[in-house]
């Protein structure tokens, strides 16, 4: 079989595609990914065959400035529905789909998998004919985003000469679920097949942890971390000044596109990197500090660590409150983030068991779900 993965150009939506990408190979079939040009060392750094196709999702939020700035005058929880819907609907799938049918009736998949934001993926998979299957980065996205954003894709259809199907027809196969059932608040519409999937996050060959990392002091270690797409440096500097004197070690991941040199001096407890695989950090963790991107929140969560959310766009508020009302973190949400807060809330993770106690729940239900390598023969049937 031929697999064909398909994401928009962000590390959020692609490492969540990976683990099943490499089971379908390890079991002998081929895989290859759909992704932006810009992002075609990632993918091929990763073992695949990169076929080009959409634009970056840092261009994709070049271009909608102006509703970055309506969005902070909303609630945060009133803002993904806006901001999903032009981000992906009206940006990412028209800037892909034409690429993307192009490479993908040359490449010639039996199967399409997409992530939760590829609106352009199952358009294509209808166009060609081939099945398509949602493979969600973590918990379901509302029902409304996909409702508003298919208004928009609905041209994209009709250039293929196709009818728009319900939903930018995300939900026309199969469902793959990684989130514990005790995070979810919502379900996916009625008569959708659904698959649980363990969400994984094995480094890339060749990761490795820095050195100087690997014999760090002998006193709990906490992890920042504000993703790929609001990792600004402001915020780290708040961070990294709340939790200079709390005795811990402080390892922050300020992303590829950052130069830590530019954070100026360090406290003494904090280590700073551009990129350290989280699966390398968590396991030695004790609490993390994060954005509540889904890959940050269900990695922290599969090795039962508990974490303080400072959300800052995108599913990252949902995430964060449905984990605090399970309480497994707490959460300052974006005003609430000052030095004193943030110091207030690490020491309270680090000393009350009750948030590792929550987290290690729902690090059991994530271990309980199925592997990628036993969704193949899934997949293929």
């Amino acid at each position: 079989m031929r697999v064909l993965f398909s994401c928009v150009g962000d590390a959020g939506h692609f490492r969540p595609l990976l683990p099943l990408a490499r089971a379908f190979v390890a079991a002998g079939h081929a895989a290859a990914f759909a992704a932006p040009a810009a992002f075609a060392e990632r993918v091929e750094a990763a073992g695949f065959e990169a076929l080009p196709a959409g634009i970056p999702m840092r261009e994709v939020r070049a271009r909608v400035v102006e509703l970055d700035a309506h969005l902070r005058t909303l609630p945060p929880l009133e803002r993904r529905l806006f901001a999903f819907s032009v981000r992906f609907g009206e940006i990412a799938a028209p800037a892909k789909v034409r690429d993307l049918h192009a490479v993908a009736s040359t490449w010639k998949p039996d199967l399409v998998v997409f992530e939760s934001a590829d609106l352009a993926a199952p358009i294509v998979a209808a166009a060609l004919e081939v099945p398509s299957v949602l493979h969600a980065f973590g918990r379901i996205v509302p029902l409304a985003c996909y409702q508003r954003a298919a208004d928009a894709t609905a041209p994209l259809w009709r250039d293929l000469d196709l009818e728009p199907q319900p939903l930018g027809g995300v939900y026309s196969g199969l469902y793959l679920d990684p989130c514990p059932p005790s995070l979810q608040s919502t379900s996916v519409p009625e008569g959708v097949r659904v698959e649980p999937i363990r969400p994984v996050f094995p480094p890339d060959p060749g990761e490795s942890l820095p050195p100087r990392l690997e014999h760090l002091p002998d006193r709990p270690t906490v992890y920042v971390t504000l993703g790929t797409m609001f990792n600004e440096l402001a915020v780290f500097r708040v961070l990294l000044a709340a939790l200079a004197d709390v005795d811990c070690n402080v390892v922050a991941t300020v992303g590829r596109n950052n130069d830590p040199d530019e954070l100026g001096p360090l406290p003494e407890n904090a280590f700073v990197e551009r990129y350290v695989a989280q699966s390398l950090l968590l396991p030695r963790s004790a609490a993390t500090v994060t954005h509540g991107g889904s890959g940050s929140t269900l990695a922290a969560l599969a090795h039962g660590v508990p974490m303080l959310f400072v959300p800052q766009g995108a599913d990252q508020f949902e995430n964060a409150v449905a984990c605090t009302e399970f309480g497994a973190g707490r959460v300052l949400m974006p005003g609430e983030v000052t030095e004193e807060a943030v110091r207030e809330g690490v020491v309270a993770l680090l000393e009350e068991a009750a948030y590792r106690e929550r987290a290690a729940v729902l690090a059991a239900e994530i271990a309980a779900l199925p592997a990628p390598e036993e969704l193949v023969d899934v997949l293929v049937a």
